[in-house]
């Protein structure tokens, strides 16, 4: 991560005048009046206060929308870094109030032989065979979305290889699939309703 920060802007990594927002379950709306409050102040080393809030979809709505006032109009030349994997899980207004920095990580840093395998395998099956392939995972919650995140990385894999074949809908399944597993909905029956929904 420090890596792609320092890419970014090198006074991200360190300093008196970066605040890093590190959660571990979720970000409230204490933690964006801290936000506020530290961008308040006068930088001490730099020209700008900067805060970088790592997994930013882990913002709870409440704090999403307490972060908007200060995403419009920050105080004096601050800087504020949204740094997620899933920005589907924020508010539209909040994304409309920032501009976009991809990284460009290589899949294969991700998509694992195993991911992959079984990703084709789903596939390659009709619905019944489809429905059993998943079942017979018996996955968690966390081993849903980390699945989630194998299928997108193969889905970018065949993208950046020329080789894409799936129907346009396929991404906004995984999308709604993860909206589904963060609202603590079924495992079981959203990976079902995945399964029904996919096609080759």
């Amino acid at each position: 991560m420090h890596a792609f920060l320092t890419s970014v802007n090198p006074e991200l990594v360190e300093g008196p005048d970066t605040l890093h927002i590190h959660p571990e379950n979720s970000i409230s709306i204490e933690d964006v009046r801290k936000i506020q409050v530290f961008l308040s102040r006068k930088p001490v080393q730099t020209k700008v206060n900067s805060v970088v809030i790592h997994t930013a979809d882990k913002l709870t709505l409440p704090a999403q929308h307490a972060l908007l006032k200060t995403l419009e109009e920050p105080p004096g030349n601050a800087q504020i870094y949204l740094v997620t994997s899933h920005p589907d899980l924020l508010l539209p207004t909040v994304l409309s109030r920032c501009a976009t920095i991809e990284r460009n990580d290589p899949p294969e840093a991700h998509q694992s032989e195993g991911g992959r395998i079984l990703i084709e395998k789903l596939l390659s099956s009709e619905v019944e065979g489809r429905l059993a392939i998943l079942d017979s995972q018996s996955f968690t919650r966390e081993q849903a979305l980390e699945f989630l995140d194998q299928f997108e990385y193969y889905i970018h894999d065949q993208v950046q290889s020329g080789t894409y074949h799936l129907p346009p809908t396929t991404y906004h399944l995984l999308v709604e699939s993860r909206k589904y597993l963060k609202s603590n909905c079924s495992v079981k029956l959203t990976l079902d309703h995945l399964a029904l929904s996919l096609s080759s």
